[in-house]
């Protein structure tokens, strides 16, 4: 398939998508102050490994490619570790993303009370003294599918098949190898 946006068009899009659910997370915290414990450093949900969709991916990899080469070296140790280190391998030894900026959607998502295949879902360490995620509204817990819709569009906007994945670590690895 043709590449129907230009990739800097794409990428202001995806820019403007990870801008408003950076915007809902704001949304949330202000509607239920004190309900999430979310601040720098704080790496709970960051323990596990990720796919991503490819328009992520390269926007990652962007990232990545800016670091100094010391934060380099010290991620491509992490990626080495691979599947043995439960933590995603961006995370610094401070619990920091090294490119946070570029973070992907679900990593954006993090901590949101959220709902996937129907269910809701909240870090442990949020809305501990209520209300339970069960009872909360609608418009603040964030749509996983809803999400995965919209990005499953951009990427088949951006050529790439809509439901492809990038295996961060794998993806990472590759990455760091060729340097390109």
């Amino acid at each position: 398939m043709a590449q129907l946006l230009r990739g800097s068009e794409l990428s202001d899009r995806y820019g403007e998508l990870a801008a408003k659910v950076d915007a809902f997370h704001e949304r949330v915290e202000a509607r239920h102050p004190g309900a999430m414990t979310c601040r720098a450093g704080c790496s709970q949900c960051c323990h596990q490994h990720l796919s991503v969709v490819p328009l992520e991916f390269r926007r990652v990899a962007e990232a990545v490619l800016t670091l100094p080469d010391d934060a380099r070296s010290a991620l491509r140790e992490r990626v080495q570790a691979g599947r043995d280190d439960p933590r995603c391998p961006l995370l610094d030894d401070t619990g920091q993303c090294r490119v946070y900026a570029a973070r992907p959607l679900i990593c954006r998502s993090h901590g949101l009370p959220i709902q996937v295949d129907g269910r809701r879902d909240v870090c442990p360490l949020n809305f501990t003294a209520g209300p339970a995620v069960g009872d909360l509204a609608p418009e603040v817990v964030f749509s996983v599918d809803s999400a995965n819709a919209i990005l499953g569009v951009m990427s088949q906007l951006a050529g790439d098949d809509p439901i492809a994945r990038v295996d961060l670590i794998d993806g990472l690895k590759s990455l760091l190898e060729t340097g390109a």
